[in-house]
Parts: structure tokens; C-alpha cells; sequence
């Protein structure tokens, strides 16, 4: 568990890195789309130096996940490319917490789909509801 929560806590700190990163480049340098396919272009081949042993071991699971890894890709790249369009149509201290409310999308379909691998308790609930209010707070304060 504490291996997990270093790694999300990474993530956070990868993810605040790029937007702060990504709304320089949109604004003063290339267009979001453009941006955001460079930028994935440059992760795809960071990913595939990490994971082509994996890859090469078990195509069978690859397989067998297969629909849901390019439903998870399609998802993600869209979420990057609407991401970048909105950091280059508005600042970064209103993009950044908006987009922060991913968590409850995940939550939610978490809460739905996966009863039997996650338990969604009443104190996580409260917590994302925690984050919505200072998403909005935040996305509040900065208008």
C-alpha cells in the first residue's frame, strides 16, 4: 500500500509538472494538438523502453485485454489532447484543478464496475466530495 501511494504521489507530481510544462508550450509555442501528440509520442517511447520485456512474455494477456487497453488509450490521448486545448484557451490555475476531478470519474465507474475488486466506502465518498468543493473554490477564486 505505501509502494502504491509513492507511486500515485509521483503521478501527482508528474502530472502538475506537464500541465505547468504544457501551458508554456500552448501558449507560446505550438498549437494544443500538436503539443499533446509530441507529448505522447514522447511517453509511448518511455513506456515501450520499460515495458517490451513484459510485452514479449505474455502476449497472451495482452490478448485477452486487449479491447479494454485500446478503450484505456483512446480515453487517455483524448483526455490529454482536450487537456492541452484547454490549456491553451484558459489559464493554468483553472485547467489544472478542473481537470483534477478525474478522481471522481474513477470513483464513480470504480463504484459501478468493479464492487467486487473495490470497496467505495461513505469516507471516500466524503473525501471526493472534499475535492469537488475545492476544485470549485479554487476554479472560483481565479475568476
Amino acid at each position: 500500500m505505501l509502494l502504491g501511494s509513492l507511486a500515485a504521489g509521483t503521478a501527482a507530481v508528474c502530472y502538475g509538472a506537464s500541465q505547468f510544462m504544457a501551458r508554456q508550450l500552448v501558449t507560446d509555442q505550438a498549437p494544443p494538438l500538436v503539443t499533446a501528440t509530441f507529448a505522447l509520442f514522447m511517453g509511448m517511447l518511455v513506456l515501450a523502453a520499460f515495458s517490451h520485456r513484459g510485452i514479449r512474455q505474455d502476449r497472451r494477456a495482452l490478448k485477452k485485454g486487449f479491447l479494454l487497453m485500446v478503450l484505456a488509450g483512446l480515453s487517455a490521448s483524448a483526455g490529454v489532447g482536450f487537456n492541452y486545448s484547454a490549456l491553451g484557451l484558459a489559464p493554468v490555475v483553472i485547467v489544472a484543478p478542473v481537470s483534477a476531478g478525474a478522481p471522481l470519474i474513477s470513483l464513480f465507474l470504480a463504484h459501478i464496475f468493479l464492487q467486487r475488486l473495490e470497496k467505495v466506502t461513505l469516507r471516500i465518498w466524503l473525501g471526493a466530495m472534499l475535492v469537488v468543493a475545492g476544485v470549485i473554490m479554487v476554479t472560483l477564486g481565479s475568476v
